[in-house]
């Protein structure tokens, strides 16, 4: 759809996971960015959400923009008209550039906590602390 400038991270701030992936883009040019919308609550209404829930810090990285950009209006565009309709099928336009930045990033990420001494954790002050085992 669009180059990769940033990854909009729900979560990014509540374990962590987001000290890691916070890592990794400063040499890919990408920046991170936390919820565009909070107050969707989209972070616990996922799927990564039943792995919060058993106390297992998660994240729910995507295609981001800049405020303002030509690609933010693209972006709410295609949530208006193509998301969870008939339109949203295997014809959607992607960025085959951005979509293998986009993996490469969630690769090093697995790795950089593949290869981690510590186990992510959840930061202290976040709500879901609370389903820490």
């Amino acid at each position: 759809m669009f180059p990769l400038p940033a990854l909009e991270v729900l979560g990014v701030d509540e374990s962590t996971l987001g000290d890691d992936i916070r890592a990794l883009p400063a040499t890919a040019g990408v920046e991170i960015h936390s919820a565009y919308e909070p107050d969707r609550v989209l972070f616990v209404r996922s799927d990564q959400y039943n792995f919060i829930k058993r106390g297992v810090p998660a994240l729910f990285p995507q295609i981001g923009y800049f405020r303002g950009s030509p690609e933010e209006k693209l972006a709410h565009e295609w949530t208006r008209v193509r998301y969870r309709s008939p339109a949203d099928d295997a014809k959607q336009p992607i960025d085959p550039a951005a979509a293998a930045q986009f993996n490469d990033l969630q690769r090093e990420l697995v790795l950089r906590i593949a290869n981690a001494n510590d186990r992510p954790s959840w930061k202290p002050e976040s709500f879901f602390q609370r389903f820490a085992r």
